[in-house]
């Protein structure tokens, strides 16, 4: 082999060596460059944050009313000493000595009271002799004879049963028709007026109560005309007893 065919590999061998050398350079200056550039580029900063600046209204201080002027109280006044009352007492009574024993003065003799038989005002009184009758005078002149005992019935209550208990109620026998009150004609009022009524044992209507009515005169001339009329008694074991119902009375204009 010759010298200039060895020499070529080094040559190039050293060229290599050199390129990579400029290289290493240039990039170092490149880097180095690019570093100092971006150090002095200005940088983007974030917008400052908005201040929020709060308004506060302060009040305006009010400064407290002067107190009230003290009022002295007047003097009290003095009390005044109690006038003394001096109260004469009176002296006891001297005791008198005891009358001497003298006998009684002589009274006169009582007339006899005189003996009267039976019961008169005149016998229970002294103011003279006027005579009053006495016993129940209301009920006319007493009989003077009495009354045979067989003839006196025994007193017999009136037999009652409940409403609705009765084995038959009431039965209208005969109605009394009356004439159409002028107030509630005058108005043109018609209308029904209920009452509850009593019907004793022999078919009589005894008590009328007006439950409800049109009024107008109306409510009392049904209860005048029920009260006239004629019922069937009621019945309870086959006897004839009273008892209560509820009757209603209508009213119709012609």
């Amino acid at each position: 082999m010759s010298e200039a065919t060895a020499s070529r590999p080094r040559e190039s061998e050293l060229s290599s060596w050199i390129f990579i050398g400029v290289m290493l350079v240039l990039s170092f200056i490149g880097h180095a460059t690019l570093l100092g550039w971006a150090a002095t580029r200005p940088q983007h900063k974030p917008p400052p944050a908005p201040v929020v600046v709060e308004f506060v209204q302060v009040p305006p201080k009010v400064e407290p009313p002067p107190p009230p002027p003290k009022v002295e109280e007047p003097p009290k006044p003095k009390a005044l000493p109690k006038p003394v009352v001096k109260v004469d007492t009176p002296k006891p009574p001297t005791p008198q000595p005891p009358p001497p024993n003298e006998p009684p003065p002589e009274q006169p003799p009582a007339k006899p009271v005189p003996v009267v038989v039976g019961l008169s005002l005149s016998s229970t009184t002294s103011g003279g002799s006027f005579a009053v009758p006495t016993g129940n005078t209301l009920m006319g002149k007493s009989d003077t004879k009495a009354v045979n005992p067989a003839d006196v019935k025994p007193y017999a209550a009136p037999k009652y049963v409940p409403a609705g208990s009765a084995d038959r109620d009431p039965e209208l026998a005969q109605e009394v028709k009356i004439p159409y009150p002028e107030e509630a004609r005058k108005a043109g009022v018609e209308g029904s007026v209920r009452m509850k009524i009593l019907v004793d044992a022999s078919g009589v209507v005894s008590e009328v109560t007006v439950l409800s009515g049109p009024g107008y005169g109306l409510n009392e001339a049904a209860r005048d005309a029920v009260k006239k009329f004629k019922f069937r008694p009621a019945l309870k074991a086959g006897e004839p007893v009273g008892t209560t119902m509820i009757y209603t009375y209508t009213f119709l204009l012609d």
